[in-house]
């Protein structure tokens, strides 16, 4: 299992574990220490800095530390002496480390119509990704981009003119379109 991460950045990573000798689910271990190791860029063999976690129906999470992710490569093994556990090897990866934080900078979005109704010009929109939480402070996307990803707007980018938080909703005011964009139309922010 490969798992692109950024570089030098703590996170956590999410994975399955199997019973030893089954096909289900892990749901009991209790890692010991010397279970939960990882090499990074062909190192040493070194114990992660905290054990793994049971988050519920066999996923397990494993919280990493910036140094443990400051690598191109982070070899991670789930070895169980106690034969609980199917032994994993995970390898978490940061050559994509670059386009993953440019990623984070792309507000996902999509259009809603239910308190106001679109026009070449304006629309309100709920958003999806990197959060959920609608930015509250006015002309925040000023001068930005909105590129329509769906719908019959698919392809066409405007540039924002205004934007405010509007009925709990981010509203754009935009160059002109050809046309409204519709309900349900996704776009994103660049």
């Amino acid at each position: 299992m490969i798992i692109p991460i950024v570089y030098g950045k703590a996170t956590t990573i999410y994975f399955p574990l199997i019973t030893a000798g089954g096909t289900g689910f892990q749901v009991t271990w209790a890692p010991g220490a010397g279970e939960y190791d990882y090499i990074l860029d062909g190192g040493a063999i070194t114990t992660l800095g905290s054990a793994p976690s049971h988050e519920g129906n066999g996923v397990w999470s494993q919280a990493l530390t910036i140094a443990e992710t400051s690598g191109e490569y982070l070899v991670i093994t789930y070895d169980d002496g106690t034969t609980d556990i199917e032994d994993q090897c995970i390898i978490c990866s940061t050559i994509f480390s670059g386009q993953l934080e440019a990623n984070q900078g792309i507000i996902i979005g999509e259009v809603d119509t239910a308190t106001f109704t679109a026009t070449t010009i304006a629309m309100e929109a709920f958003r999806f990704w990197p959060n959920t939480t609608e930015e509250a402070t006015s002309s925040h996307y000023l001068n930005r981009n909105l590129l329509f990803t769906s719908g019959a707007l698919l392809g066409q980018q405007t540039r924002i003119t205004s934007y405010s938080l509007a009925n709990s909703k981010e509203k754009f005011g935009y160059d002109a379109l050809t046309e409204a964009p519709a309900d349900a139309d996704r776009y994103v922010v660049i």
